[in-house]
């Protein structure tokens, strides 16, 4: 009797099946353009990211501005503000969100705001971020002289010099910019009158007598203290640079840009990296600085020859602005006096170095 055998086809349908759908598969993508696979992969990157916050400042007694890349709602419960003050509603549905509060808050005062926000399509970003008391009475101020050659006896110091009677809640001194600060003081809440003189001595020892003054500029008898002027005191913080920095004056940390002065002892040359300023933070400063209106240069970038040359400055030869305080944001407003010559807190001497 002759044996049949069925054969089994299934597994080899199942395969020719698959194998057919692979093929149509791959067909159909690699069909697709690389243009239209690219816009979806961008277009899904953006779906995907939620608001990125850009800063956060009290613009008015009242009113906190939150800034983002893209259009921002409040999510969840009104946002929380430390130390506590009551939240009254919020405007959002934009790139600056605005937050009402029921009360001014303190000048100068650091705050904490917690805040959950979401884009339209449901994305959310958590943050807690730092602000400062609006300051609606800042003074006109000037850096008007400056110790940055430190000796065994005498500190390195910044004096600034006030234009205008106002109040000094936020005011911030960096040295370096507000983005690239190698020192950071903040100044509290006090008031000050037209003439008056600051000084901020850096380097300091925590003596007894580094006190900083906010009602009496006769309290403090720390070294190089000054009874004609407000003393302040940043210890810890090492000295000024001698020869290659910036000094600088903010509204608050994060705030607009009052005054500053550039000062480098660098030349430079062709070929010379960081157009001469030795490293790529100083020509980030100085390009900050410049960006913000703060120091005028003669071509589209910052170079040492716009600053201020401090050769020849030591600790009893200052670098000094003229005796009427003046400012056109350029090197030409500077100078080194003599020994003898230095006036930390009083009116500059005009009397010039000159180097035998």
């Amino acid at each position: 009797m002759k044996k049949t055998h069925k054969k089994n086809y299934r597994p080899w349908g199942t395969a020719w099946i698959a194998a057919l759908a692979a093929v149509l598969t791959a067909a159909f993508f690699f069909s697709c353009r690389d243009e239209a696979w690219q816009e979806f992969v961008r277009i899904d990157g953006e779906t995907l990211r939620p608001p990125q916050l850009l800063g956060v400042a009290c613009i008015d007694g009242g009113i906190i501005e939150v800034r983002f890349d893209k259009d921002a709602w409040i999510d969840g419960p009104l946002p929380a503000v430390y130390p506590s003050m009551d939240v009254l509603g919020v405007e959002d549905g934009s790139r600056s969100v605005r937050i009402l509060l029921s009360e001014e808050g303190r000048p100068g005062l650091r705050y904490t705001l917690e805040a959950t926000v979401r884009d339209e399509r449901g994305n959310t970003c958590s943050f807690l971020h730092h602000f400062y008391g609006f300051n609606p009475r800042i003074p006109g101020l000037l850096i008007n002289e400056a110790v940055t050659a430190a000796s065994t006896t005498i500190y390195t110091l910044a004096e600034i010099a006030v234009l205008s009677d106002g109040n000094m809640g936020g005011v911030t001194f960096f040295e370096g910019t507000k983005s690239f600060a190698d020192k950071t003081f903040i100044f509290p809440s006090f008031e000050v009158r037209a003439g008056d003189f600051i000084l901020l001595h850096f380097n300091t020892e925590g003596l007894p007598g580094e006190i900083d003054e906010t009602q009496d500029m006769t309290s403090a008898s720390g070294r190089g203290s000054s009874a004609s002027a407000w003393d302040f005191w940043a210890p810890g913080t090492g000295n000024l640079s001698k020869d290659n920095d910036i000094l600088s004056l903010y509204t608050n940390p994060g705030g607009e840009l009052i005054d500053g002065l550039l000062y480098t002892s660098k030349v430079y040359e062709e070929g010379m990296k960081y157009n001469g300023f030795g490293t790529s933070l100083m020509f980030e400063k100085a390009a900050e600085l410049v960006a913000a209106g703060g120091w005028k240069i003669g071509g589209s970038e910052p170079y040492p020859e716009d600053g201020f040359d401090p050769t020849g400055a030591t600790s009893t030869r200052t670098i000094c602005r003229n005796s009427s305080s003046g400012d056109t944001d350029a090197a030409g407003d500077w100078h080194i006096v003599p020994t003898g010559f230095r006036t930390p807190g009083e009116a500059n001497s005009d009397e010039v170095y000159a180097p035998r």
